[in-house]
């Protein structure tokens, strides 16, 4: 399988768990709205569970946006650089987002490692579950990083 391939089997499969988890999420706060106004009641943990759940969607999808390049990105200095210029820019801008979420995955394990056993207050889930969207997100902006720094070369490479 090309790299290109693996990048868009993984956009996929990435953005596929984004709309299933943006559309339960959704569910359950129809379910919770009915639940309180219709019935005076709710469902325990279900707020908790949401926010677990949104904090996955966030990082999951600011990943994915890594990977689309839909980072914020101020195009002024490369619309003036000729293609040269502009292939050096891009593996810069590339290479500084890899590091920063690079150190960011790698800085967490410790934060996780500290902190990740206590409970969450109504679930008593660890905390390391919701924590580890941190270095999981950053991960995998890291790679899709890399896949466009490797694509990037090879496609200068050829010409």
């Amino acid at each position: 399988m090309s790299l290109r391939a693996f990048e868009r089997r993984l956009t996929t499969l990435l953005e596929a768990v984004l709309a299933a988890g943006l559309l339960g999420m959704f569910l359950v706060v129809v379910l919770l709205v009915v639940l309180r106004y219709a019935f005076q009641s709710g469902l325990v943990g279900a707020n908790e569970t949401a926010t677990v759940v949104f904090v996955y969607l966030s990082s999951l999808g600011a990943a994915v946006a890594v990977g689309r390049q839909e980072h914020i990105r101020v195009d002024l200095l490369s619309a003036r650089l000729g293609r040269r210029g502009r292939l050096v820019l891009e593996a810069c801008n590339l290479g500084i987002v890899a590091i920063l979420n690079a150190v960011l995955a790698a800085s967490s394990v410790a934060w996780i490692d500290a902190t990740g056993q206590t409970l969450m207050p109504v679930t008593q889930m660890p905390r390391y579950l919701l924590q580890a969207s941190v270095p999981l997100g950053c991960g995998l902006a890291t790679l899709y990083c890399a896949i466009k720094l490797v694509t990037l070369f090879r496609k200068e490479l050829a010409r």
